[in-house]
């Protein structure tokens, strides 16, 4: 099996994991406003909720934008290299690739610096570690990467 295809495989694994995360994180999430709305009704509230929904909620941003670009579920410029010729496509999208690989390398190396250095910082209501939510940042940055490759690795469909 060739390199192509591991990462393919993994990429797909990664994927899946990433979906069912999301499938918890917005149970969770739909849980907890439910739990804040009954609490207030009733004249009391919780303090964590609203912490801990806006956490949730840029998880979900974050880790939701790994699944469209896996998907491809992104607006393109589809059809735009096609005008110039076939190669001149291949070579836009192949630029493409490598702009968004060294993106997403930027995004990933400087979201590990900024978790380590948020390590000491705690959040207001749940005195956590600032580094948990914070770490979504370059994980999300990793999981690009990784389907950024697969694109990369992909062998050239030779034109008709």
């Amino acid at each position: 099996m060739n390199l192509h295809h591991r990462l393919l495989a993994f990429s797909d694994r990664v994927n899946g994991l990433v979906e069912q995360l999301l499938l918890l994180i917005g149970v969770a999430f739909s849980l907890i406003l439910f739990a804040q709305v009954l609490a207030r009704y009733l004249g009391h509230s919780l303090s964590w909720s609203e912490e801990i929904g806006r956490y949730l909620l840029v998880a979900t941003t974050f880790l939701g934008a790994t699944v469209a670009y896996k998907r491809a579920d992104f607006i393109g410029l589809a059809g735009f290299g096609a005008r110039f010729g076939r190669l001149v496509e291949r070579i836009i999208v192949r630029a493409l690739q490598l702009l968004t690989l060294a993106c997403f390398g930027f995004i990933t190396w400087f979201g590990v610096g900024y978790t380590f250095k948020a390590w000491d910082q705690t959040s207001s209501a749940v005195q956590m570690p600032m580094s948990l939510p914070i770490a979504v940042l370059p994980l999300s940055g990793a999981i690009f990467l990784l389907h950024v490759l697969v694109d990369l690795t992909r062998p050239v469909v030779p034109s008709a």
